[in-house]
């Protein structure tokens, strides 16, 4: 059962917590909970340009990563909404200029993510912004209603996933989840201004000691991605957080050779539409603020 309340099975962790009650593993009950909704800049080129990205930031993660950038977040700090003001936020980004709305990891509140976008769908694409271990049964209730999907692929190692998620079977989810993305959209379609409406961007975050990870994942994504079109995201930004610190092979930041080395690959494996970041983007700059922006009243 696909569930808020009762026995939640809305992601591969099938907790069975009754969230109107508790909290599920993802940390949150059964109420849409918001860090933020503001205009976000740093999306991939085909994402967002002069406008920006109409960000949605959800509390929670069924994830929660040990290294997550966006820790305390993860973790359930946040802000109650109903579905009705998740659908006015949609509209009050599409208003401000965005160029999509940019749901970003709300696995956990499909269902009322779901209904929101039946009471407002958005002119403009609507991109689900996530962790890449998701439910593809859960999925099925945003067909139609989802134009980009932009997963990650983290693990291709289900000792690593283990070690630093708690989820030996995200290898498993995450492409089952993909193959789902990929069912939805079908072809990826990039406009004459440069701007994706449609299909999935899979993006990767490089972390330290894991070469071989990034590289069965690349390997993986070979042969589901279609290489002449679809998008993949090398990303090199690692920084420490959340409890990295409890881990002394990914307390540092990501070596020049490391990153050099999965970006090598991927060439070799004939992506056509594979984005790279610069050294400097590991930088804490980047990283929103989750302090409440435009989540419960319209901020112009």
């Amino acid at each position: 059962m696909l569930t808020l309340s009762g026995e939640c099975r809305l992601c591969p962790r099938n907790c069975g917590v009754d969230r109107s009650v508790k909290k599920g593993y993802c940390s949150v009950g059964d109420k849409i909970k918001l860090g933020a909704a503001t205009l976000h800049f740093w999306e991939e080129p085909v994402l967002a340009a002069k406008g920006g990205s109409g960000a949605v930031f959800f509390s929670g993660c069924p994830l929660r990563c040990v290294y997550c950038q966006n820790f305390a977040l993860s973790r359930g700090e946040g802000t109650e909404i109903t579905v009705s003001r998740l659908a006015d936020i949609f509209k009050e980004l599409e208003e401000k200029g965005a160029d999509n709305i940019d749901l970003v990891t709300g696995s956990h509140f499909i269902p009322g993510i779901a209904e929101a976008l039946r009471l407002y769908k958005p002119c403009v694409p609507v991109v689900f912004n996530c962790a890449g271990y998701e439910s593809a049964e859960s999925l099925k209730l945003l067909e139609g209603l989802v134009d980009i999907y932009m997963p990650d692929f983290k693990y291709s190692d289900k000792d690593i996933a283990a070690r630093y998620s708690k989820a030996p079977d995200y290898p498993e989810a995450a492409l089952n989840a993909l193959c789902e993305m990929k069912r939805q959209t079908g072809e990826t379609f990039v406009a004459d201004d440069g701007l994706m409406k449609r299909g999935v961007l899979v993006r990767h975050l490089v972390l330290p000691n894991a070469v071989a990870n990034s590289k069965k994942v690349l390997d993986i994504l070979s042969g589901v991605l279609d290489k002449e079109n679809d998008y993949i995201s090398l990303m090199s930004q690692y920084v420490p957080f959340g409890q990295a610190e409890k881990y002394p092979e990914i307390n540092r930041r990501l070596k020049p050779i490391e990153y050099k080395a999965v970006v090598a690959h991927a060439e070799k494996l004939g992506f056509k539409n594979a984005f790279i970041q610069l050294s400097d983007s590991a930088d804490t700059g980047y990283i929103p603020d989750f302090d409440g922006r435009g989540v419960l009243k319209r901020e112009d």
